[in-house]
């Protein structure tokens, strides 16, 4: 070969050699990130971990210390992944929750188009369905929800247990479902009983706590949530809902909380501590808000005959949320309320056909696919037979929520008086919708 032609073979190879070096990491190229989340069957996730740090990461399961480690998944393997112990009350030193961060340490690399995940350990809940189950009934409703699936864990080839992927909620996501990921995405982390009340003008007391960001955190911008505040209690009404309608989708916003009303969520915006468990985006280039649902696996677990206005009117004055309880003194806004709720009822079933409804069908689904895995959990918190206890739990509330609320609801029209002073219903006609 003569030397030039030698020489630009030698140059274009460098510069191929460049442009994979600088090209982002990609990994698992063929499946997109909807196979991870498929929930027609039962997953299984390998992860390779030193020992001595995965001891280390259960020791010290309260800390938020990554660890290397190696992800495997159907046949494809993500090299140099970080994992750490995550959760709130969740945290275990058994069988912890963990966070898979595949960008931990090269931070051009992700998998099927992932930046992280979630292996949700289920340990506030025996029958492992309650976060899923709720998540699908937001989507069914039509409110995006993060995607969710089961898998059964192995870390060094030892089952660890039934765990759910969970879809972070980050740029990835946003994408996903707002088509943008531009804006300003905060996590509300639960400090205090908090209820929307005005702090102060001072945007340090918002953020980081209670509303931590996720986006643009050297610039996160405070008081976009401190002006938001401001307009929920210090706005007169003759102007709250045109003043309102820039920060915040009422009617989205009175969809969410009913869903979770619907539910009987324990901790989530109507909280028995205050608001829990959600996320916050504000939208790029706009003011406009809207409620991301996270953590639903204290959902599903009261009975099924919780009042639809538990935490709303049964808690003193100062308990009520304030941007609740200003949004449902409109009639339009109280009867969405309602109607929400109906559409969960709808939702549920039974079909014309006869025979159960979606949530019982969708539980016997679901208890077929990790029924098995579930009883062979080597590290879960429950018994075999709390196990299966609460799945029977699950069916009774399948079949019996629905004829509760529509009951209520029907009790709850014309329209009563509640007790709030934002509350006396009926308004009057002159009022501003």
């Amino acid at each position: 070969m003569k030397p030039f032609a030698l020489a630009i073979l030698v140059a274009l190879a460098s510069v191929g050699t460049l442009a994979d070096q600088a090209r982002p990491r990609l990994l698992g190229i063929g499946p997109s990130s909807a196979a991870l989340f498929d929930d027609s069957a039962l997953h299984e996730i390998r992860l390779v971990v030193n020992s001595q740090d995965w001891g280390s990461l259960k020791e010290h399961y309260l800390e938020n210390t990554y660890y290397p480690a190696d992800f495997r998944w159907r046949g494809q393997n993500v090299r140099g992944v970080g994992i750490r112990s995550r959760g709130g009350v969740s945290r275990s030193p058994v069988k912890p929750g963990l966070r898979v961060d595949f960008d931990r340490y090269s931070t051009d690399q992700t998998f099927l188009g992932l930046k992280s995940i979630v292996l949700r350990n289920n340990t506030l809940d025996a029958s492992n369905m309650n976060e899923r189950l709720s998540m699908l009934l937001f989507s069914r409703v039509g409110l995006p929800a993060p995607r969710e699936a089961f898998t059964t864990l192995y870390v060094n080839n030892e089952y660890v247990g039934l765990y759910t992927i969970v879809e972070s909620i980050d740029k990835s996501f946003l994408r996903r479902v707002r088509g943008e990921d531009e804006g300003y995405l905060y996590e509300y982390v639960w400090e205090k009983p908090y209820y929307f009340e005005y702090r102060g003008s001072d945007p340090k007391l918002y953020v980081p706590l209670p509303f931590e960001p996720e986006t643009h955190e050297d610039d996160p911008r405070p008081e976009f949530i401190e002006q938001l505040v401001w307009t929920i209690n210090e706005t007169n009404d003759a102007v709250f809902r045109t003043a309102i309608a820039e920060y915040l989708d009422l009617a989205k916003f009175i969809r969410h909380v009913a869903i979770e009303t619907f539910i009987e969520e324990n901790d989530g915006f109507l909280g028995y501590a205050g608001m829990a468990n959600f996320y916050f985006y504000r939208f790029a280039n706009m003011k406009l808000f809207t409620f991301i649902p996270w953590d639903k696996s204290e959902s599903l677990k009261d009975g099924f005959r919780r009042s639809i206005f538990h935490n709303i009117t049964d808690v003193p004055d100062s308990q009520q949320n304030r941007l609740l309880r200003r949004a449902l003194s409109y009639p339009d806004l109280y009867n969405l309320y309602l109607d929400t709720l109906l559409e969960c009822v709808r939702s549920m079933g039974p079909p014309a056909t006869g025979g159960p409804g979606w949530m019982e069908s969708e539980i016997e689904r679901q208890y077929q696919q990790i029924r098995d895995a579930a009883r062979a959990d080597p590290a879960k918190p429950f018994s075999n037979d709390q196990f299966e206890s609460a799945v029977e739990f699950l069916r009774v509330f399948a079949r019996s929520r629905g004829d509760v609320v529509a009951d209520e609801v029907g009790r709850s029209r014309p329209q009563r008086v509640l007790r709030a002073p934002y509350w006396q219903l009926p308004l009057p006609k002159s009022r501003n919708d």
